[in-house]
């Protein structure tokens, strides 16, 4: 398999792990969130490194014809929109779950108050 789907789908299935621990309000949640996303971070920092190093090792005399360190960058590159995706996902998760508890809270506390109910 290709790195270029590799790293969503991995990715990915992380995030579903980290927002099943959200749902469940279990303590791992606090450090998978730093463990996807810190992750994804200095991996995009890794393969940016890398892409810099494979460039600076290119032989002066092909640097012309060279693409030393293109496809490192690339997967950088991929690899920081994988973190922005999962980023916005995790904001519109944390949004629809707040709504959701602030619903809920609101409809428990006109139950459980009888002067609001006229």
């Amino acid at each position: 398999m290709s790195p270029f789907t590799v790293l969503p789908v991995i990715a990915g299935g992380l995030w579903l792990v980290h927002a099943a621990l959200g749902a469940a309000g279990h303590r791992a949640y606090r450090y998978s969130h730093w463990v996807l996303f810190g992750g994804l971070a200095v991996t995009a920092l890794v393969f940016f490194l890398g892409a810099v190093h494979s460039s600076n090792s290119v032989p002066p005399e092909w640097k012309e014809d060279s693409l030393g360190g293109v496809f490192e960058f690339i997967l950088a590159l991929e690899t920081m929109l994988v973190l922005l995706a999962l980023a916005l996902l995790e904001v519109i998760r944390v949004a629809v779950t707040q709504t959701i508890e602030d619903a809920r809270t609101r409809a428990d506390s006109q139950r459980s108050d009888p002067s609001n109910s006229l």
